[in-house]
């Protein structure tokens, strides 16, 4: 069975290439919507259904590892829901650079999660 799962990764990662390149119009759009915010939306939304549940994890355990979790998948539903945002706003010049500095502030908040007793 594992080597099944092994092969067909590795059947998609080499196919992978030939997709992105056969992409040369610029982007993909599911009905009006371009397919890269559509995904990103979907990826903030679970990302508060995450923040959500560890939060009640912490209320029941009292681990400041899970209040750190907790911290970084809400920093990262407002970056999906921020940058989705674009789909019915248009572009916002500055969507980009505090989209950087939230990824930045996920990643140091789950690097505190890690490193937490």
């Amino acid at each position: 069975m594992k080597k099944k799962l092994l092969g067909l990764i590795a059947i998609l990662l080499i196919q992978l290439p030939i997709f992105a390149l056969a992409e040369n119009d610029g982007d993909v759009f599911i009905g009006r919507f371009e397919l890269e915010k559509v995904l990103n939306l979907g990826s903030g939304l679970l990302a508060l259904a995450l923040f959500i549940i560890t939060l009640y994890a912490y209320k029941r355990n009292r681990n400041k590892r899970l209040l750190y979790v907790s911290y970084a998948f809400l920093l990262f539903a407002v970056k999906g829901i921020l940058v989705s945002m674009e789909m019915f706003f248009g572009d916002w010049p500055w969507v980009d650079p505090v989209s950087s500095v939230l990824d930045f502030a996920i990643l140091l908040s789950f690097f505190f999660g890690i490193i937490k007793k």
